[in-house]
């Protein structure tokens, strides 16, 4: 009985633990949904550092769902960035995708 409560407790542990694990999936210099670009030298108040993340239900999608085109929507709207510098994408679990990065917004 003994061995077979800690098997259960070791793979449970397993378990929890694969729910949390970030893949790295890339990398990019600057993303946004709402600008098509940010030019060489052009001039941006940094805004501070920015997470994002969107998690789609599989039964509802239908595969048309970019992740992390709407990781980066999330976290544009949460802080009112125009664009997300030195942006890193994970696969978090199987079903989510999280952006990490600076927020920015374009000088007026």
């Amino acid at each position: 009985m003994k061995k077979q409560t800690i098997f259960t407790v070791l793979l449970l542990s397993l378990v929890f633990a694969s729910c949390a694990t970030r893949t790295r999936i890339m990398s990019a210099p600057a993303v946004s949904m709402t600008e098509s670009s940010l030019t060489k030298g052009a001039k941006t108040t940094e805004i501070g550092p920015v997470e994002g993340k969107f998690c789609t239900d599989s039964s509802k999608d239908s595969g048309t769902i970019g992740l992390m085109d709407e990781a980066t929507r999330a976290a544009q709207k949460q802080s009112g960035a125009d664009f997300i510098t030195n942006a890193t994408f994970y696969l978090e679990g199987m079903s989510c995708v999280v952006v990490n990065g600076t927020a920015v917004k374009k000088a007026k």
